[in-house]
């Protein structure tokens, strides 16, 4: 079983090899079901254009979820955050 600080580095590690963009931060832990197994969902903040001037970034700012196995360690799924509008 690991833990959500484990949890949270297998996310990292696994959207910088998959989306090659430098993380910005974590915004959530949670623990739930998904598709019958009990998962991490670490949701981490994502800019699609680190390298735009300040603002910029943080307006583009995308959030990410990773769903890993709390058994397993296993990246389950990869989902996009959908942020409500104020």
């Amino acid at each position: 079983m690991i833990d959500a600080k484990r949890a949270v580095q297998i996310a990292k590690e696994k959207a910088t090899e998959m989306l090659n963009q430098p993380l910005s931060s974590l915004k959530e832990i949670e623990r739930e079901t998904y598709k019958g197994r009990e998962v991490w969902s670490i949701t981490l903040g994502v800019s699609p254009d680190p390298k735009g001037p300040g603002l910029l970034a943080l307006i583009s700012l995308q959030y990410k979820r990773f769903l890993i196995d709390v058994e397993t360690g296993e990246l389950v799924a990869m989902k996009l955050r959908e942020v409500a509008s104020q």
